[in-house]
């Protein structure tokens, strides 16, 4: 309920969907879900996702509550919403690397219930009701919803993280936090389970919000304050726990660019692994092994003693609340095929060089 209340406080806060940038419009997509604030299973279909940096991007929210988003691959992208009857919210500043978001939603909350909040947390307002200055909302939110969608999301419940404090650069004062009755309370020092934060009278400018706790890492985000912007950086984004580090012990032989031996150990309950070899559909297999390792050359077949020079083969290892571990092998016309390791972020759809 903290993403839910927290959200509205400030104005707002707040389909593990996944998918690949389009090559040939340079796109990626934003996906996800808009609902009223409180009242989860109220959806808002007919709203309009817009984006603050460009106006020729849109999308229409669909009768289930979802939208999907086409904006350019490498992209500096500030989402916000605009519904009948509803305050806008703008989300976090994204920059787009390539690869789509998840989970991006929107928690809304009617125009009643911002004045009554606006009120609640004494925020001047201009003529139109907008605050005068901006508003930053986050929630301090559980790896255990990261990977989650959206009735995954809402079916967990509460999801916030207690002890952690906020900072920003360029600094700010420090923030309100919200005690577990659901309330802004000055007094509060650290975040409650509540695990809410606000900033209210912000000047403008690009912030970059972090969070720090004694035990575990969070994620930072970007606002882009502008008069008049609430910006809820929603669960499962803003400040959201990273993923565990994932053990698990990805390991091919090889016998010049034939693959001999593929396995992987140690994974973590739960786990999924994916094999795919660019340029070969039989040469893919999704495995959920059940226990700690899996011989996925045995897995593969003969498929696995077809690949090619220029080919590349991909072992991906997933689980609930860890990052991913990835392994390529890219064949060449000689030699044994180098291998690069890379880690996948828990909730994201693209692998980097460190989580």
């Amino acid at each position: 309920m903290r993403a839910l209340l927290g959200a509205a406080v400030a104005a707002a806060l707040l389909s593990v969907a996944v998918g690949s940038a389009d090559a040939a419009t340079r796109t990626v997509h934003l996906r996800g879900t808009a609902y009223e604030f409180n009242k989860v299973e109220k959806l808002l279909p007919g709203a309009t996702i817009r984006v603050a940096e460009d106006s020729r991007l849109h999308a229409t929210v669909g009768a289930d509550g979802t939208y999907d988003l086409a904006v350019p691959a490498r992209a500096t992208i500030t989402p916000y919403i605009v519904a009948a009857g509803y305050h806008t919210i703008y989300l976090q500043t994204f920059r787009t690397a390539g690869a789509d978001l998840a989970n991006v939603n929107f928690q809304t909350p009617s125009t009643a219930v911002y004045q009554a909040l606006v009120a609640l947390l004494a925020v001047p307002v201009d003529a139109a009701g907008d605050p005068s200055a901006c508003a930053i909302v986050s929630t301090f939110s559980t790896r255990n919803v990261r990977d989650r969608d959206y009735p995954g999301f809402i079916a967990y419940g509460a999801h916030g993280v207690a002890g952690a404090t906020a900072s920003a650069t360029p600094a700010l004062p420090p923030p309100i936090y919200f005690n577990a009755a659901v309330l802004p309370d000055p007094a509060q020092v650290l975040s409650s389970r509540d695990g809410g934060v606000v900033w209210t009278g912000v000047p403008a400018g690009v912030y970059t919000i972090r969070g720090q706790h004694p035990t575990s890492r969070f994620a930072s985000f970007v606002a882009t304050c502008r008069p008049g912007r609430v910006v809820n950086a929603n669960p499962p984004w803003g400040l959201h726990e990273l993923g565990l580090a994932n053990r698990a012990v990805i390991d091919a032989t090889w016998s010049r660019t034939a693959l001999r031996s593929l396995t992987v150990r140690r994974l973590p309950k739960g786990a999924t692994v994916r094999v795919r070899c660019t340029g070969t559909p039989r040469c893919a297999t999704t495995v959920r092994p059940g226990g700690t390792s899996v011989n996925l050359r045995a897995r593969l077949g003969s498929a696995a003693t077809r690949l090619r020079p220029g080919q590349t083969l991909e072992v991906t290892v997933t689980a609930h609340r860890y990052d991913g571990t990835v392994a390529r092998w890219r064949i060449g016309r000689t030699g044994t095929p180098r291998r690069t390791s890379l880690c996948l972020p828990l909730g994201d759809t693209a692998p980097r060089m460190r989580c």
